[in-house]
């Protein structure tokens, strides 16, 4: 078990940094609001505080319009705890529940995904599932014809989850299918490299030694990058 653990972690070692730790702070961490964003993002409609004033006790409720605010500000939901939410709590807990005593209890996870379900649904969202993998993959073949910075590739991306509405994946998966990708396309571009040297006739002779350069160098990469399965993080 431990060798199987062992070789996981450096499959995932090995991965592509596909973001810079800002980057991945950004797009995966909970938003870090100021007052005025507070104001923009924690100020409910009527139906949203209905969907709130639906969960069960008064701690799931505010659990609840704190997910709703930080969905519309990033389109994903996060796991917190209490204290890392504090001025975001105040805020709420001031505006619609006025002098009603806030016992800061655990949500469960049952009730965490089944608040994911409904604000999704509320806001017209698709949770991710493997499911949407193949489409994505196919986004991803599309974008690495155009550029193969791995940041770019992943920008583009979550530009095409936004425009359809699915809740972007865990960072491993992104991670993990940005990989295979451009390993795939290096492959893809040594096979025409190879091709297009042993098949034209008349070819200055550095040519040669490019093609077999290149050729060695695709190889070397192609065979660091390890292969694996794309999963739902």
């Amino acid at each position: 078990m431990q060798a199987g653990n062992d070789a996981t972690m450096t499959n995932k070692n090995k991965l592509l940094s596909v973001l810079s730790d800002a980057e991945q702070e950004a797009l995966y961490g909970p938003p870090d609001f100021d007052d005025a964003q507070r104001l923009e993002y924690l100020a409910l409609t009527e139906t949203e505080l209905a969907l709130a004033s639906s969960r069960p006790g008064l701690h799931a409720q505010v659990y609840c319009l704190l997910q709703i605010g930080y969905f519309k500000a990033k389109h994903a939901f996060f796991r917190f705890d209490w204290s890392e939410v504090e001025d975001d709590c105040a805020f709420v807990t001031s505006c619609y529940f006025h002098g009603e005593a806030f016992e800061r209890k655990p949500i469960t996870k049952h009730e965490h995904y089944t608040q994911r379900e409904r604000v999704a649904e509320l806001f017209g969202y698709q949770l991710w599932a493997a499911g949407f993998l193949p489409q994505l993959g196919q986004q991803a073949t599309q974008t690495v014809r155009r550029d193969v910075t791995p940041g770019f590739v992943a920008a583009e991306l979550i530009i095409w989850l936004n425009k359809h509405k699915i809740i972007r994946p865990g960072y491993t998966t992104l991670q993990e299918l940005i990989s295979e990708t451009l390993s795939t396309e290096r492959r893809r571009l040594g096979g025409l490299c190879w091709r297009k040297c042993w098949t034209t006739r008349q070819r200055p002779p550095w040519l040669n030694s490019w093609c077999v350069m290149t050729l060695c160098l695709n190889w070397r990469r192609s065979s660091r990058t390890p292969k694996t399965s794309v999963g739902v993080r």
